[in-house]
This record gives structure tokens, sequence and C-alpha cells, in this order.
């Protein structure tokens, strides 16, 4: 590489020839020039060569100066941590217990962690962090619920989803959804005094909707009409998709639990637990709505294959 000082002596060259030169219009004649540049090139070849003998000299000293550190400082040997297994009741993603390598733990649905979740093996041989154990968090094991009731986990507590015939705590109690066929005729709610009126000295008497006349004409009363027993004979069109529960003059449909009466008072449809926020999944699950209910889901990662293992970054 040419330098700016080299290059001056160059130009400074240049114009003591041009200086010399006989000629009136130009610099230097043809023989000059060449002569210059041939001056120039042997002055670049000198300087390349000078270049290349410091390069393999600075190659050279490298050399010299890694074998140097090699033997100062043989290689040592490789350090393994003690194999760490999963704690029951739970899972181990990661093999190896070499240094800088990580294993990650979890526990199964039902149990919590204590401990580390993730531990690195050292330099010493040793790994970061304690050991991890799953316990137990299942309120549900102590706690039975009764006549095919789920139990779902809390917080400290739990909970027993009912059938539509039970309640209570434990779902030990039997609810009542149809009123008895006996209650129609006997009981005083399903029971009206007809609306009488008097034309042309007679006196008529009619009942209100959903009620039929009884008795006597001097004793008559308006009796509630079971939509539910009538719209049971053949042919009849069916009133509702689930339950039929008579009222005093009319009827309601019911649903099972888990859904609620559609807009046309007949159908039955899903309530979306959680969309509405009417589940009691605990935090890290999720809630997945089903036909009548939801499921809590702990979502977890895939099982490792070959080389590739899983690490769960997020509750979901």
């Amino acid at each position: 590489m040419i330098s700016g000082f080299q290059y001056s002596l160059f130009v400074s060259f240049c114009l003591a020839v041009c200086q010399e030169s006989q000629a009136s219009q130009n610099c230097m004649n043809k023989q000059q020039l060449l002569a210059a540049i041939r001056q120039m090139q042997q002055l670049l070849k000198g300087q390349e060569t000078r270049f290349a003998e410091g390069i393999r000299t600075m190659k050279h000293r490298l050399t010299t100066l890694q074998n140097t550190v090699t033997k100062a400082t043989p290689d040592l040997p490789t350090v393994f941590c003690p194999a760490q297994e999963a704690p029951p009741n739970g899972k181990r993603f990661g093999s190896k217990n070499m240094v800088d390598h990580e294993v990650h733990f979890t526990c199964d649905p039902g149990f919590q962690l204590v401990g580390s979740s993730s531990r690195v093996c050292q330099l010493n041989g040793s790994w970061t962090g304690e050991f991890p154990q799953c316990k137990g968090i299942s309120e549900c094991t102590s706690h039975l619920c009764q006549n095919g009731g789920t139990c779902v986990d809390g917080v400290d507590q739990y909970k027993c989803i009912c059938p539509q015939e039970w309640t209570g705590t434990n779902c030990q109690y039997q609810t009542q959804t149809v009123p008895p066929a006996w209650s129609v005729t006997n009981d005083p709610a399903f029971s009206r005094k007809p609306r009488c009126a008097k034309f042309d000295r007679m006196q008529h008497c009619s009942c209100e909707p959903g009620f039929h006349m009884s008795g006597t004409a001097e004793n008559s009363i308006c009796q509630d009409v079971n939509e539910c027993e009538v719209y049971k004979l053949e042919g009849a069109p069916r009133l509702c998709m689930h339950t039929c529960i008579n009222i005093p003059g009319s009827y309601q449909c019911s649903c099972p639990s888990g859904y609620s009466v559609f807009s046309d008072g007949k159908s039955c449809e899903d309530i979306d637990e959680c969309g509405l926020s009417l589940h009691n999944c605990t935090r890290g699950t999720m809630c997945i709505n089903t036909g009548g209910g939801f499921q809590c889901v702990s979502p977890e990662c895939p099982k490792p294959s070959g080389n590739v293992s899983y690490v769960k970054t997020s509750p979901l």
C-alpha cells in the first residue's frame, strides 16, 4: 500500500522532471513518464515484500503463543451433576446433567410444586435451588359429593355441582322441580273463584285462561288445567324440550343443569359458563365450555421426543 508520503514524493518527482523538460506544451515526454512509473513500481514491490514478511512474523508469534497457553493449561475433566428424577406426581423436562444445563419440573393436576421449578448444573457438580416436591392440594379427597354430584377444587375450599333434582353443600337434599299431580285440585294456589256477572236476570260465570269450571252452578270453582298432563296424551304437540312444570293458570318449561330456557320459552340452550365467568376454575387452568357444564383443564406441553424437550412458559 502506498503511503501519503510516498505519493508526495512521486508528485514532486514528476514536477521536477516537468521543470527540466524543454517541451513548451507538454510537462514531460513519454520516456520521462515511463521512467517515473517504473521507479514507483519498484518502490511498491519493496513495500509489498516488507508487508508480507510482517504478516508471516505475526502468524508465527500467534502460533507460538497458542502452543504455550495449551501446554500451561491442560483440558479440565468434564463435570457432571447428580441425576435429577421427576418428583412423585410430577414430571421432569431436560435429561442432561452437565455444567450449564437446566432441568425443569411440573406437578400433575391437583398437586402443588414445592421447591425449585428449574435447576442449573454448576461447576462444582451441584444443582442450584432446592429439590422439588409435589404436594396434594385437592379438597375433594376429604369432601365427597353425594347423589351423583361432581366435586370441583378451589383455593382451600371445594364445591359440589349437583344434578337438577338434588341440592345442598354435598348434594344431600332432594329438590322438588315438578309439583305433584294432586296439587291441581287440593292446593288452594291452583284454585280460583269464578268471575260472574248477571245478564237478563241470569248469572254467567267464567274462569281465567288456564282454568276450567267444576262443581255445581251454585257452588262452582275454577281449577287449574294441568297443561303438562294434557299434552302428554298421544298425538298432542310437545310443550317443552326438557321438563314441563305446571303453574297456576299456565305452565313453565325448565332445562337441566347447565342449560337455560331459550327465547321461545320451550327450547333449551347451553350456558357458556366460561364466557359468562360463571366457572370456578383456579388460576393457571383453562375453562372449556361443555354441553351443560364446563371443565377446568391444565394445558400440558408435549412429551419429550429424542433430543427435543418442551418447557411450559405460561399457564395456558
